[in-house]
């Protein structure tokens, strides 16, 4: 145990988090730039193996695999510095009775870490894609780590009995992280399995080797994790590529729809009634109360207060008009006094008996 330890003078060893047959996984601090951080002690004789990883995958920058910080090497050790993941374990998953569409998001998030290093830049397998590379963060993202390190036989040999015809991995022959297409085929099936595990809530395979899934589950996922297991199946998934397509529709399909959000009741800009209120203050009411409870349409408006302001030359001009009843209100009719009338009745008799004179003087005269 290194617990307590502080590693090149800077990664304080804090806490074990897991023990491997080749390393043993520490929490640590990093002293100088104060965050966590994961620090992997490797045994010595698998000092080279671990070299040739890490120069396969330091220049990985991916939302789903695990960042590299560090590497420090001592005589008889070898301490690999990563990035922390705060967040549940693949065991905590396993017992945390995940929802089917959550369980395909797991699936295609690992499908995608796989594709990255399998690109044509980098040509990298997994190839020990177990339950200890797997963390899945507070945010639901999963984090793959241990690419192109040696594969855990053991687990390997005991779920070949489920499905793998008793064959551990396909491709051992190649140095670890090497890229074949039977590789790929194993990364693929590793993810069925881990996706088997979590639908079924256990990390041991069924006794017979039978798949067997719990009621509830969709049969569509059902019968992607089996295409992915079982080697023989006759649709049988053996690249992350296509696993990644199958998944990432079902994660859609199965999410369980949103509740429909609660609009809020439009709001009307209204006058209050004379005597509710301040009058001629706005009022906001609920759209479906307008017009509820007000009196019928009266054809008038309620007077606004409206702020005094100074009156222009136009305004000034017609008001003094208005006064002196030149320009009668709208809709109004002059009206003519008596008097007036008269006046030009008295007028209109004086020009017709000048005309008739005109003419009949003109007349004896000649």
């Amino acid at each position: 145990m290194e617990t307590g330890r502080v590693i090149n003078g800077r990664y304080l060893l804090q806490r074990l988090i897991t023990q491997t047959a080749f390393c043993a996984v520490y929490q640590g601090t990093d002293q100088r730039l104060q965050r966590s951080v994961a620090v992997k002690s490797v045994l010595a004789s698998q000092i080279p193996i671990y070299k040739a990883s890490i120069k396969m995958t330091a220049n990985f920058s991916h939302q789903h695999i695990l960042g590299l910080y560090d590497l420090i090497i001592e005589p008889e050790s070898l301490y690999v510095v990563q990035e922390y993941v705060e967040g549940d374990s693949f065991e905590a998953l396993v017992h945390g009775q995940m929802a089917p569409h959550e369980i395909a998001e797991a699936g295609w998030q690992i499908c995608l870490a796989l594709m990255y290093a399998g690109s044509s830049s980098r040509r990298v397998c997994h190839g020990d894609l177990t339950p200890a590379a797997i963390t899945r963060d507070h945010q639901g993202i999963v984090r793959v780590g241990g690419f192109a390190l040696p594969a855990d036989m053991a687990y390997f040999e005991k779920w070949s009995i489920m499905g793998g015809e008793g064959i551990a991995l396909l491709e051992t022959e190649l140095p670890w992280g090497q890229q074949s297409e039977a590789r790929k085929a194993d990364d693929t099936r590793a993810v069925g399995l881990l996706l088997y595990q979590l639908l079924t809530g256990s990390l041991e395979p069924p006794a017979d080797g039978r798949l067997r899934f719990p009621r509830g589950i969709p049969p569509e996922l059902c019968e992607t994790v089996a295409r992915a297991v079982v080697r023989q199946h006759p649709q049988n998934i053996n690249t992350p590529e296509v696993l990644y397509t199958q998944l990432k529709v079902l994660a859609e399909a199965l999410e369980p729809a949103l509740p429909a959000p609660v609009l809020e009741e439009p709001l009307v800009r209204q006058f209050s009634p004379a005597g509710v209120g301040v009058r001629g203050t706005p009022v906001l009411t609920p759209a479906r109360e307008v017009g509820r409870g007000l009196p019928p349409y009266s054809g008038q408006l309620p007077a606004l207060d409206a702020a005094p302001f100074s009156p222009t030359v136009a305004n000034t001009t017609f008001n003094a008009a208005r006064q002196q009843n030149i320009y009668p209100p709208v809709g109004e009719t002059r009206q003519t006094s008596p008097a007036l009338l008269v006046l030009l009745l008295g007028l209109l008799a004086f020009g017709l008996f000048f005309v008739v004179g005109y003419f009949l003087g003109h007349a004896l005269i000649h």
